[in-house]
């Protein structure tokens, strides 16, 4: 016999309509109460009926994750394999934010604003994933669902936003060296006039460090990456530079396998890639499997009648030894 939302009420001490709220707006629902129907589900081996919720609804009891085309763009680290990691603990964030509700995750991938309002029209909202040109926001303006757009977005008041600081994660970056007393740092990135976030997160850095001596390098052509890495090496035996800092931590990976030394180091985004080295490295995370998941919440609270508000999720410092 299938087990129902009764069932699990009565075993969890809630009401009927508290384990509707909790399977279909959570963040109404306090943690306590959350934790009960959770369990007692658990325990009974209930499974919400999403088809079912759907129809009381009078809605499609679907949500999708719509993602910009970005191929004609001459960089996009999207676009890279050695970030699939990234797109993975978003996936985790919306998972974890979607999987004790009643609706379902489509994905989607677009190229013009027709095709965005094909989706509205079989969705009851929208998750734009990595928003990060005016071109891209534009799609989104007057669509027929409510939507939220992240994660590298800038703040803005005319649309519901959950993003990242990368100008404080600059500073953040700034900070880390200045407490470690470095006087002569290197900041190596690459595509500031392409890359908004890039571009944020120099400016972060140069904002306690104004005099930063700054190494432009095209990450995806490995020739003149190599050159400028033998160029860094050269520089800190001449006690030119006395510590690193970098856009990604994919880049101050592959500078400090070539590169021996204690100097201070860090990097951006939390990757795997610094556990290959043999030292200690500082890295700025920016919690993006926080930004998807606290992106769907809001937005299934929307859907059910809630309120909703644009977050920044501040980045913060980790130090892998």
């Amino acid at each position: 016999m299938r087990v129902n939302r009764d069932q699990v009420a009565k075993k969890a001490r809630v009401s009927s309509a508290t384990v509707s709220r909790v399977f279909n707006s959570p963040s109404s629902v306090s943690k306590n109460l959350r934790d009960a129907v959770y369990n007692a589900s658990k325990d009974l081996g209930y499974v919400p009926n999403k088809n079912a919720a759907q129809l009381r609804r009078s809605g499609t009891g679907i949500i999708c994750v719509v993602e910009v085309d970005k191929t004609n763009r001459s960089y996009y680290w999207g676009s890279l394999s050695m970030f699939d990691w990234f797109y993975g603990q978003a996936m985790r964030g919306l998972h974890s934010a979607i999987e004790n509700t009643s609706y379902q995750l489509h994905f989607s991938k677009i190229s013009s604003k027709k095709e965005l309002d094909i989706i509205a029209s079989n969705c009851d909202g929208i998750i734009g994933y990595d928003i990060d040109e005016k071109d891209e926001e534009s799609f989104f303006e007057g669509i027929e669902v409510p939507y939220v757009l992240a994660h590298h977005i800038l703040p803005s008041e005319s649309f519901y936003h959950i993003s990242t600081d990368n100008r404080r994660g600059g500073e953040i970056q700034g900070e880390y060296l200045k407490k470690m007393d470095c006087k002569r740092p290197v900041y190596i990135t690459g595509y500031v006039n392409k890359v908004m976030a890039h571009k944020e997160r120099l400016e972060g850095i140069k904002s306690v460090y104004p005099d930063i001596h700054v190494i432009e390098v095209p990450f995806i052509d490995k020739q003149k990456l190599g050159v400028e890495i033998l160029n860094i090496k050269h520089a800190f035996e001449q006690k030119k530079y006395d510590s690193i800092a970098a856009v990604n931590d994919f880049t101050l990976t592959q500078v400090l396998l070539e590169i021996q030394g204690n100097f201070p180091a860090i990097g951006y985004d939390a990757a795997p890639f610094t556990s290959f080295l043999q030292r200690k490295v500082a890295s700025i995370n920016l919690n993006i499997e926080q930004i998807y998941f606290v992106a769907l919440c809001n937005l299934i609270e929307y859907i059910n009648g809630g309120s909703m508000e644009s977050k920044t999720i501040k980045p913060q410092l980790i130090i892998e030894n």
